[in-house]
């Protein structure tokens, strides 16, 4: 039997996932006690458990350290539950140590892995959109939970207290409809509005961050979710994957929808000529107070203004996959949506986003 200590936002959904495959659950904290019903013969505050898992510092998932033979044990429990949970750490660094029979080529993903240098006795395990709502409703059979509890702890600051007292105003029998939209009414208050300038936290699968701002939010409606981002570029280069040539007086234009698993970057001369489209793939987009955030899944879409439409880094998805970074499900949501994406791209409306640009006033 594997035993592991938890702590963190994530305690009670992991805690109900792990005791109900038969995990054993070693130094409960006082609440977890109470919920689970823990007796105090169970406690056990004097062994040691395999395992521990607490939170990453940026409350996006968890770190799992101990006794490495029962990694595979917790992995193997959370990528048959969580969709999109990205696993990093020792399992990638032995590069097929548990997949013996995988060969990968060396892709660029690996060189990152290499670069990352990720060997260690620890896993990294990322909870994006799909992981957290997930978990929300495990979280539920619990204890009253509200949608997006794992978000907005995640949040942390105002918005994490916030929950706990719409939590509180649950479990003394409020209606969960009235609860909810009083919550979801004073987080918009503290999110980004129109006019607001933001980052964009670009994660990769084996976990560097970059961030693509500042950019400023031209449009945002708080009903649909849907964002414009403007950016200007103050460089010369190219442009990853369209290999055009970038200018000092370009400026890019993304499309977003908080919960989409793609978006779509328009990039225009200072004279407005349309020099193309990049489309990231990634898992669900998610709206903090100072930022947008996703897990870039590698593969994308390019469109050149001769309306060339073209799949690259296809095989980024498919080595994330053969070194245990995503799930097969995962893998599969991402090439449906690319699918869906190649079937639906239309060039005039590519070139359309440029009206977007006709208000003076977003350039202030």
């Amino acid at each position: 039997m594997v035993s592991v200590r938890i702590r963190g936002i994530y305690s009670t959904a992991l805690t109900k996932i792990f005791l109900d495959r038969g995990f054993e659950i070693i130094q409960p904290s006082e609440i977890i006690r109470e919920r689970f019903g823990f007796a105090d013969e169970d406690i056990k505050e004097e062994v040691e458990p395999n395992l521990y898992v607490h939170d990453r510092m940026d409350r996006q998932g968890i770190i799992v350290r101990g006794d490495g033979i029962y990694y595979e044990e917790i992995i193997k429990v959370l990528r048959l539950i969580l969709d999109d949970a990205i696993f990093r750490g020792s399992l990638q660094a032995s590069l097929g140590i548990m997949h013996p029979q995988i060969q990968v080529r060396e892709s660029s993903l690996l060189q990152m892995i290499r670069a990352s240098n990720m060997i260690g006795e620890r896993i990294d395990i990322e909870f994006p959109g799909l992981s957290k709502r997930r978990l929300d409703e495990i979280r539920n059979t619990v204890t009253p939970t509200v949608s997006g509890h794992h978000y907005y702890k995640a949040c942390g600051g105002r918005i994490s207290m916030m929950v706990d007292i719409a939590e509180r105003m649950l479990r003394e029998g409020c209606e969960r409809e009235e609860v909810e939209s009083l919550l979801r009414e004073n987080v918009s208050r503290i999110l980004p509005k129109t006019g607001w300038r933001i980052s964009m936290e670009h994660v990769k699968i084996a976990g560097q961050t970059f961030n693509l701002g500042p950019a400023k939010i031209v449009r945002f409606s708080i009903e649909d979710g849907r964002m414009i981002l403007l950016r200007r570029i103050f460089s010369k280069g190219v442009y990853d994957g369209l290999n055009v040539h970038k200018d000092e007086g370009d400026y890019a234009i993304s499309e977003i929808r908080i919960g989409d698993l793609s978006f779509r970057t328009r990039y225009f001369s200072k004279d407005e000529e349309y020099k193309g489209t990049y489309i990231n793939i990634n898992t669900p987009i998610e709206l903090y107070p100072r930022k947008i955030r996703y897990v870039d899944l590698e593969t994308d879409i390019c469109v050149w203004p001769n309306g060339e439409v073209k799949r690259i880094d296809a095989e980024k998805l498919e080595d994330a996959l053969s070194l245990g970074f995503i799930s097969e499900r995962l893998a599969e949501i991402s090439r449906r949506e690319i699918k869906n994406i190649l079937n639906s791209i239309s060039l005039e409306e590519e070139r359309e986003s440029i009206h977007y640009l006709s208000d003076e006033s977003i350039w202030e």
